[in-house]
């Protein structure tokens, strides 16, 4: 009889990983775990205990891809924070179930969020003159920025939308003029 393989947390990860990235959240059970690793479901709650410690791991391991993934995207002509939301759109089209989780799901934790703190943190360098505004002020300007190009993102990741980058590249940026207009930043 040949030795069976060790379920170790790694794989039970690797295997719900792929699993939301094709199926979703709706796919993710402890059945659907173990079929995939060709075992019961004991082992799975031997190494995890229950399926919500699961699915925090996937959600987090989904935030760590996300963020690669939406920092791929450069354009040398745009701000940093600009490649960052473009990037998001991409990651939206190309990666259905994973934009989901991260940005659609009961799981996400908007006021400690990776995404967040990297794009707010590209945001702030985008012009000298944020010194000049309160940081309340300057929060509420991003959380509409992030309200936007996230609801563009759905639209596309739903295939309700469909817009090519240039377009979207457009519509956010005519978003951040009307920000910047509002708080005083530019002149009409």
């Amino acid at each position: 009889m040949p030795p069976r393989a060790e379920i170790t947390k790694e794989k039970v990860l690797d295997a719900a990983f792929e699993i939301v990235r094709e199926e979703g959240l709706e796919g993710l059970t402890t059945r659907s775990i173990a079929q995939r690793l060709k075992c019961s479901t004991q082992p799975i709650y031997s190494v995890y205990g229950n399926m919500e410690a699961v699915k925090e791991d996937v959600y987090n391991l989904a935030v760590n891809f996300a963020l690669t993934n939406i920092k791929k995207y450069e354009n040398e002509k745009n701000e940093p924070v600009m490649n960052l939301a473009i990037g998001c759109l991409l990651f939206a089209k190309d990666e259905k179930q994973l934009f989901r989780t991260v940005y659609l799901s009961d799981l996400r934790k908007y006021e400690n969020d990776k995404l967040k703190e990297e794009m707010y943190a590209a945001f702030l360098r985008l012009d000298d003159r944020f010194n000049l505004i309160t940081e309340s002020k300057l929060q509420k300007m991003f959380l509409k920025l992030t309200i936007y190009w996230i609801g563009i993102g759905t639209m596309i990741n739903t295939n309700y939308l469909e817009l090519d980058i240039n377009e979207a590249t457009e519509m956010i940026e005519e978003m951040y003029d009307a920000l910047k207009l509002n708080e005083g930043l530019t002149k009409q």
